[in-house]
């Protein structure tokens, strides 16, 4: 297993950039319960991943690029299960 980064710990992550990512996520998503998850599996995928962050960029941009990707993954998601939805007979 690797070494993790200084500082990698996802309480500390939370602690220092938890209400910044909780509200970038609610921005994109607009539900309360969606962005709270979100942001739970983008610091359960920091940490996964924490021997690939290498501080070109700061903490708080890396979190919040992993948080990006998942939204948009949620967004996407959620589009495809609407056209599903207006495909279905009525």
């Amino acid at each position: 297993d690797s070494v993790p980064a200084p500082g990698a710990d996802p309480r500390t992550w939370f602690e220092r950039h938890g209400d910044y990512l909780y509200r970038f996520a609610l921005a994109r998503v607009r539900r309360a319960e969606v962005a709270e998850d979100l942001v739970q599996e983008a610091l359960l995928a920091a940490w996964r991943n924490r021997a690939e962050f290498d501080g070109r960029s700061s903490e708080r941009t890396w979190l919040t690029a992993i948080l990006k990707r998942k939204a948009i993954d949620w967004l996407r998601k959620r589009v495809r299960e609407q056209l599903r939805e207006a495909e279905q007979p009525a």
